[in-house]
């Protein structure tokens, strides 16, 4: 039940976000034709392998002592289904499917469609890709203070840096050395929450 509730939190994630980007397209193109392309599902010329390892690579490296101490701190707890088949089953096939569901499917691919496949490209677009790339990245950040809301400034601050610093940087794989693609972004991020949900089961729980 538990993973079923999970893939249904996903699916009404993927449509909301997605709904959004394609009503802003239909109305610009009086047609649905080329929208996945529009968005960024398409491969790059050149897949920008090292570009890819070294942004998921830093940003671990950047964000496990600070996240550790903000759960230490009591400023940032881990909620959600992913906790509890973990808690109910451990490392099950319950839980390792709604790991997945989750960093691949819910968080990762809604976020990328909504934050660099539609915002951050329209901005682009208009305002260059310094402009577009920061302003989405400025928002992507701004929403997941919401998980420390009420714990002070510096737990907001950090955790603003680090989800907008890692939203800035996908923006920029996208724009600057994937073709516009956000596939390459997805992967980071699906690989980042991946890694995130094992810390968090074997260090913080």
């Amino acid at each position: 039940m538990i993973f079923i509730n999970q893939l249904i939190s996903a699916i009404i994630q993927i449509i909301i976000l997605t709904v959004i980007p394609f009503i802003f397209y239909l109305i610009t193109h009086r047609s649905a034709k080329g929208f996945w392309k529009w968005l960024g599902f398409t491969r790059a010329e050149k897949i920008p392998l090292k570009n890819v390892v070294a942004i998921f690579f830093g940003f671990l490296a950047v964000v496990f002592i600070p996240y550790i101490w903000l759960y230490n701190d009591g400023a940032l707890s881990y909620t959600g289904f992913t906790i509890d088949s973990y808690k109910e089953s451990g490392w099950s096939l319950q839980t390792i499917a709604t790991v997945l569901v989750w960093a691949i499917i819910q968080t990762s691919l809604s976020e990328e469609i909504f934050f660099r496949g539609f915002l951050g490209k329209r901005l682009s677009h208009k305002f260059g890709w310094k402009i577009g790339t920061s302003v989405q990245a400025i928002i992507f950040g701004s929403l997941h203070i919401m998980s420390v809301w009420g714990h002070g400034i510096l737990p907001a601050v950090i955790v603003f840096m680090l989800t907008g610093g890692i939203g800035f940087m996908l923006g920029w794989l996208s724009m600057r050395k994937a073709d516009e693609s956000i596939i390459y972004g997805w992967s980071i991020h699906a690989m980042v929450n991946i890694v995130s949900s094992i810390i968090v089961f074997t260090f913080l729980l």
